[in-house]
């Protein structure tokens, strides 16, 4: 018996012809385990075993943060490599329970998109700013990281909190104008 050719071929597309959603479907439908790796500025790597995710990683980010990064995807490069084993587990999400995850996760982005849509520039304050500002502690960690001029996606590795979340904390100050992306 031979052996079938799609499982020797890597899968390749652009994510504005075939959409992440059913990119997605596809693969967790197929029975195949693989990497399907997208480049973008929020691009990263996710790990398959036959209808399941078993880990994500997005730069620093692994697990269930990096999987909620990609879940923004609206575009980019993507290749999938069959048979490709994770170096790590993080994440246990069938299929079903996967794209449940990535549908809410997806729908969460539209607004932190619109006001933080480019990953590779710096945030930085404006004139606007000022020290007396008050904050919470979580603004204040998000904030803090600012002042290195650090691209969005790399203070978002560090903060150590789920990035759409320190993207909503850092919303009010860029709307307000007291912040802006470099």
């Amino acid at each position: 018996m031979g052996w079938p050719l799609d499982c020797f071929h890597m899968v390749r597309g652009d994510l504005a012809v075939f959409p992440f959603m059913p990119v997605m479907q596809m693969l967790l439908s197929s029975g195949r385990a693989g990497r399907l790796s997208v480049a973008h500025a929020r691009g990263g790597e996710l790990w398959f075993e036959p209808g399941e995710i078993v880990h994500a990683r997005v730069g620093a980010l692994s697990g269930d943060a990096a999987l909620q990064v990609l879940s923004s995807l609206d575009g980019g490069q993507f290749a999938f490599a069959p048979d490709v084993v994770p170096g790590e587990r993080t994440l246990a999400l069938r299929r079903d329970a996967a794209l449940r995850r990535l549908i809410e996760e997806g729908d969460a982005w539209g607004g932190l998109l619109r006001v933080f849509p480019d990953w590779n520039r710096p945030l930085r304050f404006t004139a606007r700013w000022t020290e007396a500002q008050p904050v919470t502690r979580p603004q204040y960690v998000a904030l803090s990281l600012i002042p290195e001029a650090l691209p969005l996606k790399t203070l978002l590795e560090r903060t150590g909190q789920p990035p759409r979340v320190t993207l909503e904390t850092l919303r009010p100050f860029v709307t307000a104008g007291l912040v802006e992306v470099g």
